[in-house]
């Protein structure tokens, strides 16, 4: 523990009644640091927001939890704020009572303890008393408490959740989160023990972007959201944030769970606070970090730079890599690796990392050229493309993935509350980017390219002198010692899932007129209300309507993905050549639809059916699969809207490829 804070512990503290409280204890500042040692946090503070791209006049959400790490945070946020503001209106300044413009702090009551609220709303009117609006989030819990050793996880996911939520509604683009460099020593031991490569061991980015888990409506189309979240304190240490705090007269809260060691990231902190007092540990702890980013980020960059040259995304949400272009035998494996899992993750919206097995079983498969298997990894479907003789490959969703998922990625998009416009960040990332290219031009020797494993990356960093024989053989035992307990965790939540696994019922999304919904996170389907679509059905009498068009008696359809049947009826509707054909000769039926005597109507369900197999001609087998399809209860097929099939022209059903996450999870930087 940092004697700083064994004095404030120590010290008189002017928020007693905290102390009834179960989880939190107050510290409050005693002995201030002159206001003047805090000028290099300021300048450091400033110099990170700018290498962001990020400026005073965007707006701005920081996401407070009451501990020095966020209150500092929030102390440098509104200095940054306020002194751009006086600058702008001239040495007069402005009204110290109003709160800072363009700055929102944000609380997230997680609503897991009683008194959890009442300590968001003291975090809150502190806050406020810096000056700063703030707002408090409450989570809910659907279906009920996580289950023990899985409530940091879930807490984390739900509150992330709500700050995005809060930026959305609030027209904010940038989210301040308060991580440090001692949570990237952490996360670095952490990922050590779980074998991670470079990529993981580079830590938390510095930027990324945060996407909303459904699309919006805009007033006009249903589209993505996506905030930035920065990290700008990642420079200081949490002696520093004690600093801040204590330099700004700041009180703070501390929260007595982080000293709880059946958390895995409790007992990493408390053994690198052990180590600390070697003084060469530290540092070489945080240079060997500083090494894995810049790896990262040049890595970032290069799969890029190969990916706009060899990948094709094509409109029936599929992805083609031209291997002659891609050369996958002269590029490097970190790289190729981390180029192959942005595509499969891309085209199947499955955001998890491939490691071990899956990462080199894919390695091998697209160094092997020409490529003449298929193999299926990550929730993707890899083969040839037809007829490319094995020098391209196509990579499409897997259905067994598609099965076994659907109902949890697939939504309606809800039209009930027009959401704000999207937060303008491109001229941010823009920035961002220019600033990364210029660090990596700065930087010519990029170590760990060849690393293969975590114990590699460690040697090399000996090799390097980075780090010493005795920061070597500290991170060797700490990732030893927490891979052992991981070990022995994972084994007992095994068998803790298996007593209580429960297969829940699978919902079929459904789709009426006037709705939209997103199938698989990746197809965004619309059905306009038939009000406002100029096509009618071709039968005059409206109780034939069902019927003839198939739809379900209370006018909705289900949606599914492909299947081999659904071509080959497209293919039997071609073969019918006439209507009285068809009425005099049952095997010419296709048997999916009833057929009456409206001719005009079966021309056009043949015309349909023709145009729409000319195009699925043009889709490789594999991918077809994948492809929405609108049936009704009984199976029948009535729309698929990506290839321009209906059963009516008054089934105006459209299907467009829009992810929910774009290719390499949009923007981040490491630098």
């Amino acid at each position: 523990m940092p004697p700083l804070l064994l004095s404030l512990r120590s010290s008189p503290s002017p928020c007693l009644r905290l102390r009834r409280l179960r989880l939190f204890r107050c510290s409050a500042s005693s002995s201030a640091t002159p206001s003047s040692s805090l000028a290099p946090y300021h300048a450091s503070f400033d110099r990170r927001m700018a290498l962001a791209g990020i400026h005073p006049h965007h707006r701005i959400a920081v996401g407070v939890s009451g501990g020095p790490d966020s209150m500092a945070l929030c102390v440098l946020a509104a200095a940054w704020k306020k002194a751009a503001g006086r600058k702008a209106a001239g040495e007069g300044g402005s009204d110290a009572s109003a709160f800072v413009d363009g700055l929102l702090g944000v609380v997230v009551d997680h609503g897991l303890r009683p008194e959890s609220a009442d300590e968001a709303r003291l975090v809150r009117d502190r806050v406020r008393g810096m000056g700063v609006e703030c707002e408090i989030a409450r989570c809910e819990w659907p279906d009920g408490r996580p289950k023990q050793g899985h409530v940091q996880e879930a807490a984390r996911e739900v509150r992330y959740q709500k700050l995005l939520d809060i930026c959305i509604k609030q027209q904010i683009g940038v989210l301040l989160i308060a991580h440090h460099s001692d949570d990237q020593a952490e996360l670095f031991v952490l990922r050590l023990s779980r074998n991670s490569g470079i990529l993981g061991l580079a830590g938390t980015a510095f930027v990324s972007q945060l996407f909303a888990p459904n699309l919006k409506y805009d007033g006009e189309n249903f589209r993505r959201y996506g905030i930035l979240l920065v990290r700008p304190m990642l420079d200081f240490s949490k002696d520093d944030m004690y600093k801040i705090c204590q330099g700004s007269n700041q009180s703070w809260v501390e929260d007595p769970t982080n000293n709880s060691m059946m958390y895995a990231r409790n007992r990493i902190r408390a053994s690198l606070r052990n180590l600390s007092i070697e003084g060469t540990f530290h540092s070489g702890v945080h240079k060997l970090i500083s090494a894995c980013r810049l790896a990262r980020t040049c890595v970032d960059g290069t799969w890029s730079m190969i990916a706009k040259k060899s990948v094709s995304i094509l409109e029936y949400g599929y992805a083609v890599i031209d291997l002659e272009k891609l050369d996958p035998l002269n590029v490097d494996d970190l790289c190729l690796s981390h180029y192959l899992a942005n595509i499969l993750q891309f085209v199947s919206q499955r955001h998890k990392p491939l490691r071990g097995r899956s990462a080199r079983l894919l390695l091998d498969y697209i160094c092997t050229i020409p490529c003449k298997a298929a193999l299926t990894v990550a929730g993707c479907y890899l083969c040839a493309v037809p007829r490319s003789k094995g020098s391209k490959v196509l990579v499409c969703c897997s259905v067994d993935w598609m099965e076994s998922s659907s109902a949890e990625i697939s939504y309606k998009c809800s039209y009930e509350e027009r959401a704000p416009p999207v937060p303008k960040i491109d001229q941010i990332v823009l920035e961002g980017l220019l600033q990364s290219n210029q660090f990596i031009q700065n930087h010519s020797n990029i170590p760990f390219v060849y690393s293969k494993s975590s114990i590699d990356v460690l040697n090399k960093a000996k090799d390097l002198n980075l780090i010493d024989d005795f920061t070597l053989e500290k991170l060797c035992y700490l990732r030893t010692d927490e891979q052992n307990k991981f070990i022995a965790k994972e084994h007992k939540d095994e068998e803790h899932d298996m007593e209580e696994t429960r297969f829940p019922d699978c919902d079929v999304l459904s789709l009426c007129p006037g709705e939209t919904c997103h199938f698989m996170s990746r197809f965004l389907i619309t059905w306009k209300d038939p009000d406002v679509v100029n096509e009618i059905c071709l039968h005059e009498n409206e109780e034939y309507l069902s019927k003839i068009c198939n739809v379900n008696l209370d006018g909705s359809l289900e949606v599914r993905h492909m299947i081999d049947a659904d071509w080959l009826f497209l293919a039997e509707v071609c073969k019918i050549r006439s209507v009285e054909d068809n009425l005099s000769d049952p095997k010419a039926s296709s048997g999916k639809m009833q057929m009456d005597n409206a001719p005009q109507h079966y021309r056009y369900l043949q015309q349909s059916a023709q145009k729409a197999l000319q195009i699925l001609r043009c889709i490789p087998a594999a991918a077809r699969r994948t492809l929405p399809v609108l049936t009704n209860a009984q199976g029948d097929i009535v729309c698929i809207p990506s290839i321009g099939f209906r059963c009516c022209p008054s089934l105006s059903i459209q299907a467009v490829f829009y992810p929910r996450v774009p290719l390499g999870g949009g923007y981040s930087s490491y630098v």
